[in-house]
């Protein structure tokens, strides 16, 4: 474990299983979307089950994979591919989607989870708190 997470109190998730279940985004424009983590075949997806009226304004769906890979690496660190959007909201369209890699990092009790755009979790991207 690395001294960065030490100190801010997030650890990446013993086993995947941990991952499962309902996350709610908190803290940025997109509060309130719920994701459902589920295995799906051999490969843990989160997809969309609740978007907030930002969201769909930004041409989200429920029903959407927003994350997919949801895997170890081989130094125990946790990452995924986050869905991502490029959408024009004058003509209503999405322009483009792509995945970004995050990395996972929960806190002790494995409640609220992290989500860091460097292998090295000093500033979380995005915020996710289990609520199911």
């Amino acid at each position: 474990m690395g001294f960065f997470q030490k100190c801010i109190g997030f650890y990446p998730p013993k086993e995947k299983e941990q991952l499962l279940g309902i996350w709610e985004r908190r803290g940025d424009e997109f509060s309130g979307c719920l994701i459902k983590v589920e295995k799906e075949a051999e490969e843990l997806l989160g997809k969309i089950i609740v978007s907030t009226p930002q969201m769909l304004e930004a041409g989200w769906k429920i029903g959407e994979r927003k994350w997919r890979y949801i895997q170890s690496d081989s130094q125990e660190r946790w990452k995924l591919l986050d869905l991502r959007k490029q959408y024009d909201t004058q003509n209503k369209k999405v322009l483009s989607t792509d995945y970004t890699h995050y990395w996972v990092s929960l806190n002790h009790e494995g409640r609220k989870m992290s989500l860091h755009q460097s292998q090295i979790p000093l500033f979380a991207a995005q915020v996710w708190r289990k609520i199911g």
